[in-house]
């Protein structure tokens, strides 16, 4: 059985330049890619490297394939899956773009939810590109705010047209909205490939970011929230699942992510825990290398604040 289809969903913001990181994928590959898009001549691939196009495929000459969504994204998943079984696409990395408005809270729930999508493919990271220049404005938009809470990495393009203290601000205020994501300041969407990828299962440098914050709560738009949680008294593991369960009952679909480095009480090892929507995981992570506590981040809807620290509170371990 081959197996699953490393998967990487690029979002952003209308303009920010998801086309532009697209091209400079396709133009600075570092290995096979299939870009799937809404339309393949939305994407405008430099001439030079197309080897052959029709209406659904472009076939470049470096091994990299667009393909276009052309309907429903399950059944254009299938669809790849398939060709690639029986050798029709050779690829190593599949690249979903969405359009400016879109929700990634639906497109990641097929890849949890769909049996055959879960059994095929394995989702690797979700990129924002995020405008600079436009930042401000575009936060007053709750769909903008809702793709920079579902992002792993937030790539900021345009910073040349920001100065270099509004840069600082900027960054700032992105860490505060989505505090585990990792940020990399671009001019032209121009990034070092290699770093856009294998984010989304908690590597190390995410947890070192998460151990630096400190209690917060923000919001933006009209109702995004971010919510960070720091405890340093070992938590009850029966307890804490009971809560988190409450949480997921009472917000679902509206808690985009939730990360966390957990104390448990029964064991000197750190308990890393990740979800999105109702789907989430948790594994043991090695010791604790500096003062053992929780820290946990809550993105989603109207989250509230005070009932998700009273039940956390409620967790930890007396005795």
């Amino acid at each position: 059985m081959q197996e699953r289809i490393k998967t990487t969903l690029i979002t952003g913001f209308l303009g920010a330049g998801k086309t532009t990181l697209l091209n400079h994928i396709v133009s600075h590959p570092t290995e096979k890619v299939a870009l799937l898009v809404n339309e393949v001549g939305s994407v405008h691939i430099d001439e030079a490297l197309i080897e052959r196009s029709d209406e659904e495929m472009i076939e470049l000459t470096n091994g990299c394939i667009c393909c276009s969504i052309r309907g429903d994204l399950r059944e254009a998943l299938l669809r790849i899956a398939k060709k690639r079984r029986a050798g029709e696409m050779v690829f190593n990395r599949l690249l979903i773009e969405t359009t400016g408005i879109a929700d990634p809270g639906p497109i990641l729930q097929t890849f949890y939810f769909e049996p055959a999508i879960e059994q095929q493919y394995q989702l690797s990271s979700v990129i924002t590109v995020v405008d600079a220049y436009h930042l401000e404005r575009e936060l007053t938009f709750e769909e903008n705010v809702r793709q920079i809470g579902f992002a792993d990495v937030l790539l900021l393009n345009k910073v040349d047209l920001v100065p270099d203290a509004a840069r600082t601000d900027i960054i700032a205020r992105l860490e505060v909205l989505n505090p585990t994501a990792h940020i990399i300041p671009t001019v032209e969407s121009r990034v070092e490939v290699a770093n856009l990828f294998e984010t989304f299962h908690f590597p190390k440098a995410e947890e070192e970011r998460l151990l630096q914050q400190d209690d917060r709560f923000e919001r933006a738009a009209d109702s995004f929230t971010a919510l960070t949680i720091t405890e340093v008294q070992p938590l009850n593991r029966n307890r804490f699942g009971a809560v988190l369960r409450e949480v997921l009952e009472a917000y679902a679909e509206n808690l985009y992510r939730y990360k966390g480095i957990i104390h448990f009480a029964d064991t000197d090892q750190k308990t890393i825990l990740q979800g999105t929507g109702m789907i989430y995981g948790t594994a043991v992570r090695g010791m604790f290398e500096q003062e053992k506590q929780t820290t946990l981040v809550f993105i989603g809807k109207n989250l509230d604040e005070q009932a998700i620290r009273k039940g956390v509170k409620a967790a930890i371990e007396h005795g």
